[in-house]
Order: structure tokens, then sequence, then C-alpha cells
């Protein structure tokens, strides 16, 4: 059976998550099955500076607009949404983005609806956006809640905030989860991990400790695939997979370089 076959067959039996990654080239679809990082391939050439999944789509922050992808028919289609240049977007109960002066509007009705200004946005999640200034709620308009310099959110039912500080926990406060400069957080409900300055770090409830990744390369993004595996990419485009059980009963990361400089990060739409 020649590999391609084989990736297939595997696919069919474990699932397969398609995992879509923005660089300055564009959007480029990577396939991965369990410990398998399979297919990839451009799927719409754009100059990307964010992506967030939106229910089964995604949204994507380019130089010249926010864009709409619809990835689940048997053609790949695109929406312009009329936003503008944007740095940061996200996916909630409606779609925001940020423009690079640091305006922030929800998508609403067809058009936008403009919440305030912030200092230089760098990501989105859910309702938070991470600032210059600290971690911003947006609701009616925009709301200081609390840090500084902020690099990540996670806006889930446990918010957490990546900072030039540490990693910072919400509660009815904020909680300092780890010291060391914090640039990537993503969670799952059972695990936290964070991208910081002394490495991979990833907490299963058992506390703080260092996940060893096989690059030197800075990490982006991380998350999860259906399976229970971890995903992760780097600057430079190097796609890494730790399963969460493996084909052939090694243990460790898979990785393979995708060949694009400026990424940013991924998202993983509903399958």
């Amino acid at each position: 059976m020649g590999e391609l076959e084989e990736d297939r067959v595997y696919a069919d039996t474990l699932g397969k998550t398609d995992v879509y990654v923005a660089a300055g080239l564009g959007v480029v679809e990577v396939s991965v099955s369990n410990d398998r990082i399979g297919q990839f391939s451009l799927a719409h050439r754009c100059p990307a500076r964010d992506i967030a999944a939106d229910g089964t789509g995604l949204l994507v922050a380019t130089d010249e607009d926010v864009l709409a992808i619809d990835p689940t028919g048997d053609e790949l289609t695109v929406e312009r949404l009329s936003f503008g240049p944007a740095v940061a977007v996200g996916g909630a109960d409606a779609p925001l983005a940020a423009a690079p002066d640091g305006t922030v509007a929800r998508r609403t009705d067809g058009g936008w609806t403009e919440l305030g200004t912030v200092s230089e946005p760098r990501a989105i999640d859910g309702p938070l956006v991470a600032t210059a200034d600290g971690v911003v709620r947006a609701g009616d308009g925009l709301e200081y809640v609390g840090l500084r310099d902020a690099r990540d959110v996670l806006g889930g039912p446990t918010p957490y905030a990546a900072t030039a500080d540490g990693l910072y926990r919400l509660g009815p406060g904020w909680t300092r989860e780890l010291e060391a400069e914090s640039f990537v957080v993503a969670a799952d409900g059972d695990r936290v991990h964070a991208v910081t300055s002394e490495g991979l770090l990833v907490d299963a409830g058992d506390g703080w400790r260092e996940r060893e990744v096989p690059t030197d390369e800075r990490l982006v993004d991380v998350g999860y695939v259906a399976d229970g595996g971890v995903v992760a990419v780097t600057e430079t485009g190097r796609f890494l997979v730790d399963p969460a059980a493996a084909k052939d009963g090694a243990s460790g990361w898979r990785s393979r370089a995708l060949g694009l400089d400026g990424t940013v990060g991924f998202a993983i739409p509903d399958q």
C-alpha cells in the first residue's frame, strides 16, 4: 500500500481534522490524522494577519479586509466583509475585528458597529481583546478589565491572558499562574498550554510542567484536534502534532515544514 493510500485509510479509520494555518502567503489547509500530518495545500492566497474559527467557517484578518471563508462545500467560498484592513479577528456571538489604528467593531446585520478604540490590538478571543494596555472586554462598548501588555487572550468559561508579566487566569480577579513572559495561551477544558520565555508549559490539572518540543523556532499558536492531540505551529511554518495515541506506539511530537514565512497562527473550525 502506498503512503498516500495508507494515509487515506488511516484518516477514514480514525477521522481527520483540517487545520487552517494563516501566513503571509495566505491560508493553508493541513490535514491531521492522529499522529500523521497529511496533505497540505494553499486554500486561499491573501496577506493573512490573523485567523479565527467561526462555527464551521473561518474569519481571516488581512491587510485589505476581513474575509469570511466557508470550507464546507465542494469548493471553498470567500466573502469580503467590508471592514477594511485588520490585524486581529475573532468569532464569538458575532464576529469582532480590530483595525491597525485600534478601532474595534462587531459585525451585526450585515454591517459593522464600532465599539471603541484600543492601543495596539494583538488578539481577540470571545469577547476579550489583548492590547498593549491590557485586556479589554467587548460588550455594548469596550471595558478595560485589567493587566498590561497583553499578547494573547482566551475568552472561554475560564478566561486567560498571556502578558509580559506572566500568564493570568480570571476568576473574581486576575490570578497569576506563571511568572514567565507569556505569548500564547490555549485550553480545551482539561488542559491549558502556554508558550512562554521558558518554553511550552502545560497544566493538565496536576500543576505546570514543561513540554519539550523538537524545534528551537518560536511557537506562534497551540491548539487541539478532535482526537485529543495537541497541534502547534512556528513562525516559519513548521507544523507539529503531539498525538493522544500514536499509530506506531511511539510517543512524542511529529513535525512537518510547510515552508510558510510570516506564520501568525491557525484555526480549527467545527467539523
